[in-house]
């Protein structure tokens, strides 16, 4: 063979020992970048957080803060993520002048200091926000589908951010805050945890609808999006760590179940228990005189329901964790609340109540002629509706 017919190959292979060693292909890096509007009291950076167990998501003082990003006088930076070789959650949490620690979470609503991100090789994420209300102001300019899903679960708790202007006379706030906007947030938290198929964002959206990681109010329903969890992070140790959470014995009476047997006293001094009371339909009504949205239901919801039903089986049992009798007995007698009703007259300490892992009043039971539960803490339409149906077919 001429040697003139090698030179092709010669020079292919020349060409290709000539290329720097540099030149082997390396994933993009995961990065973020942005604009903050700065403010006085508050400094000139962000910390980020990686949550390493599924209890220091978004808890306040919980996580390890693994970098510092120092923000340029303008309120611009840059920052790569140092590990992205499996999606991970992590939080940037800006902080007071005054702040002792960097990853305390602001209490108000309005004014919480963090942003949640998954990074992404390839997927640089770009936002805005101000540096005094974190959470509530950053706009995702460009970033990957999941870092957009988090935003979305921000804006589920978009009615918090007006509580701070509630006063205390406003007859929506109570106790716990405002009730109405928290009733739509925990709606639209649920609709996330319902639809949502993301692990990560999933995880956030649990420590959001239940910070104390109490899953009292809906069981079942927290119980399926675990079931779903294991299928799309199976082997993820956040799986397992909120599973210790949702553990039979730290959940309430699960529909399909018998409700627990208990004795109280009556305003007569006599003692009654739940078991005592037979009816095709019994509902077990938590309230206190105290309790303006328990007196309300009581006289609009509950006393017209059981003149409308109680010949046909419909049956109520009001329990009070009142502390004053004199309170107790007067409402009885104002709401016309004719049905049994009880109390030890403890308060909130009340064995029954903390046996039934409960949060909040009003709360109620649906319990069928054997006593297993059909339908918890169900009011007004809901209520109504559930009570027609029941009583109107032969069940």
């Amino acid at each position: 063979m001429r040697i003139s017919a090698l030179l092709p190959a010669f020079s292919f292979l020349i060409i290709l020992l000539s290329q720097p060693a540099c030149a082997q292909h390396h994933p993009a890096a995961a990065e973020v970048t942005g604009q903050v509007t700065l403010q006085p009291d508050w400094q000139p950076r962000l910390y980020v957080v990686r949550p390493q167990y599924y209890r220091q998501v978004l808890a306040p003082y919980e996580g390890r803060v693994i970098d510092t990003i120092d923000l340029e006088p303008d309120g611009s930076f840059q920052y790569v993520f140092p590990d992205t070789a499996e999606k991970t959650l992590y939080v940037l949490y800006a902080q007071p002048t005054d702040s002792r620690y960097p990853n305390g979470i602001e209490e108000l609503p309005a004014r919480e200091n963090y942003i949640t991100l998954i990074p992404e090789p390839g997927a640089p994420i770009v936002l805005n926000a101000d540096i005094s209300a974190l959470n509530r102001s950053y706009r995702l300019k460009q970033a990957n589908a999941e870092s957009h899903t988090l935003a979305q679960l921000r804006d589920c708790r978009a009615p918090l951010y007006l509580e701070e202007a509630q006063t205390d006379t406003d007859e929506e706030t109570d106790t716990h805050g405002n009730a109405g906007a928290r009733k739509a947030v925990n709606e639209a938290l649920d609709h996330f945890l319902d639809t949502s198929r993301t692990a990560l964002p999933l995880f956030v959206a649990f420590r959001l609808r239940a910070g104390d990681n109490e899953f009292r109010d809906r069981p079942e329903f927290s119980l399926q999006v675990l079931d779903r969890l294991r299928t799309l992070a199976p082997g993820h140790p956040w799986v397992d760590q909120l599973a210790f959470f949702l553990q039979p014995d730290r959940l309430p009476v699960l529909k399909g179940e018998k409700m627990p047997d208990f004795a109280l006293p009556t305003p007569e001094g006599d003692t009654l228990h739940l078991s005592d009371l037979r009816a095709r339909l019994l509902l077990v009504d938590f309230w206190a005189s105290w309790c303006a949205p328990c007196r309300l239901e009581t006289r609009e919801v509950i006393r017209p329901l059981y003149e409308q039903y109680h010949e046909k089986g419909f049956n109520v049992l009001g329990v009070s964790i009142d502390r004053s009798r004199t309170a107790w007995m007067a409402a009885i007698e104002k709401d016309g609340a004719i049905w049994p009703n009880v109390s030890d007259l403890l308060g909130d300490p009340s064995p029954v109540r903390q046996s039934l892992k409960f949060e909040y009043i009003p709360a109620n039971y649906l319990l069928d002629a054997e006593g297993r539960l059909l339908a918890r803490n169900v009011h007004g339409d809901t209520l109504r509706e559930l009570v027609r149906q029941y009583l109107s077919t032969g069940e």
